[in-house]
Formats: structure tokens, C-alpha cells, sequence
């Protein structure tokens, strides 16, 4: 316990003195600089290096050893061009991150918003997330995102910040219902992360990637009580520091039945299409984190 609040001081300063680096160099450089931070991360954490080839022989079991080693490691190297990413796009104003952004799918972001005026949005940890936020939140928002603190709480402060500096929201995790609620009544969009593993006492055990585990029902939940659709977004990066959003068609609840079995369906249909996007970029998801622990 005492050792926290000293790793929680390096830990922001080493943020500090990424985020000065980075406000020395052009922004296509950050995620190259990222990228070999996350050769360094794969050196020195072995823990989630040996979480990464386990969730990778899962998710790939067909896969050969040295494949889902090399996807393991540029996983590792994406988290840290994604993280740098983020920082150095913290240097553009709301016009000029959007000139960045090429987009595929926004119809069905457009029909979903026009149809139902407050709605949900799904992504995950893949990719660029936090540029899929700010250019949902600028374009169709504010976004309304729900998540829980960092464990640092330097760090969180100035997540925050640069989430919420174009106008979106944080909704904490815990009592989440009731601001996902006030959120739709100002016809607002609520984003959730569904990728990650939650408590068992607060999640429900659905397939993903082929293995059961636990997953928060709280997005089907609320879409069944609202009647709501959830369009699922992802952001990837480009060359040149461009970005690439992508919507897909929206996933309408069945129907107004609150069951358990409706709930799982509904998460089943959510995971099924969060899986599907991160087959297509393998490389881009967070394997280090320990999502299929009992």
C-alpha cells in the first residue's frame, strides 16, 4: 500500500515526459515513438506478455506459436502508438482533428440518431479509441461515455481532461443507469466499452472469442428498458497521423422483454460484432489485458 503512491508519482511523470517529448515532434511521429515504448513495455512487463499468448491461443488456436507471438508484440507496439496518438492529437483544435478523419459507415450512425434521437455507441479498446469518441461526440454528440477512474489518480485528472475537451462527458461506472438515462432524455449519445472483463458479481458469462467470461450486461439492459438501438464505432489509424472511423449497422433490441435470457442474447449480438472487428485488425486490441479470467 505504500509503495502506490510513489509508483502512481512515476507513473505521471513518465507520462509528463512523454507528453513533452511528443510537443517537440510533428504528430505523425508520436505513434512510431509509441510503438517502440510498447517494445519496451514487452520487455519489461512479462506478466502481460505471458496474458497477451494466452488470450491469443485462445481467440487463435489454429494459429501457429510464432504468429500469435507476432501479433502479441505489435499489440504491445499499437498500445503505445495509440496512447502516444492520443497525446499528440491533444495539439489540434475540434476542426482540425476532424480534417484528419476519413469516414466509412456514418449513414448508419445518421439513421440511428434520426430515428431514435438519444442512442448508444459500442466500441472497444482497439484501435484509436479515445479519436473515436472525440469525432463521434464533435459530429453527432455530446458524447456521454461511461468508465471507471484510472487507478492512478494523476493520470486520471488529465485522462479527463483531454476527454471530455470538446464537449464530451464521463458517466462513472458505478450508478451508471441514471446518468445513461439523463443522457437519452437530452437526446445525447452514451457510449460504452464492452470489451473488457467486469467482477462476477457484476457480470454476466457469454461467449467471446469461443470462451465464456464475464461481460457487463448494463448496455443490453438499458437498450431493452429504452428501446433503443446501439451502433457499434471504431476509429484506426492512417498514415500520414490520419484516421480511419468506421460505423456499423445498428443493433436493435428484440424487443421490450427484460429477461435474463433477452439481456444475454442482446450482449451475445454486441460481443459478436466487437469480435468480428478486432479479427479484422488483430493487432490493434488490448491482448494483454486478462479478459477470459474466471
Amino acid at each position: 500500500m505504500k509503495e502506490a503512491p510513489i509508483r502512481h508519482r512515476l507513473e505521471f511523470g513518465l507520462y509528463r515526459l512523454v507528453r513533452g517529448l511528443l510537443r517537440l515532434l510533428p504528430h505523425p511521429a508520436a505513434r512510431p515513438l509509441g510503438a517502440r515504448l510498447g517494445d519496451l513495455a514487452w520487455w519489461l512487463l512479462s506478466s502481460r506478455r505471458k496474458v497477451a499468448l494466452k488470450n491469443l491461443a485462445i481467440a487463435f488456436p489454429d494459429a501457429a506459436p510464432a504468429e500469435r507471438r507476432r501479433m502479441a508484440l505489435g499489440s504491445f507496439r499499437h498500445l503505445g502508438a495509440a496512447l502516444c496518438d492520443t497525446l499528440s492529437a491533444s495539439r489540434f483544435d475540434l476542426v482540425g482533428l476532424c480534417r484528419r478523419v476519413s469516414f466509412e459507415g456514418w449513414e448508419h450512425l445518421v439513421e440511428a440518431q434520426r430515428r431514435a434521437g438519444g442512442m448508444f455507441v459500442l466500441s472497444a479498446h482497439l484501435g484509436t479509441w479515445e479519436i473515436a469518441a472525440h469525432v463521434a461526440g464533435a459530429w453527432a454528440g455530446p458524447l456521454h461515455v461511461v468508465g471507471r477512474p484510472l487507478d492512478n489518480p494523476h493520470l486520471d485528472r488529465e485522462l479527463e481532461k483531454v476527454r471530455q475537451r470538446f464537449g464530451n462527458v464521463m458517466i462513472a461506472k458505478r450508478g451508471a443507469a441514471r446518468g445513461m438515462l439523463r443522457a437519452l432524455e437530452k437526446k445525447a449519445l452514451v457510449g460504452i466499452l464492452i470489451d473488457q472483463r467486469v467482477k462476477p458479481k457484476e457480470g454476466i458469462r457469454v461467449p467471446f472469442f469461443g470462451r465464456e467470461s464475464f461481460t457487463s450486461p448494463i448496455l443490453a439492459r438499458m437498450a431493452i428498458r429504452t428501446g433503443r438501438p446501439v451502433v457499434p464505432i471504431f476509429c484506426f489509424p492512417e498514415p500520414g497521423g490520419r484516421y480511419r472511423f468506421v460505423a456499423r449497422p445498428a443493433i436493435e433490441p428484440a424487443g421490450p422483454e427484460e429477461s435474463e435470457q433477452a439481456i444475454a442474447a442482446l450482449t451475445c449480438r454486441y460481443l459478436e460484432a466487437t469480435e468480428a472487428e478486432i479479427r479484422r485488425h488483430p493487432e490493434q486490441w488490448m491482448w494483454m489485458h486478462d479478459r477470459f479470467k474466471d
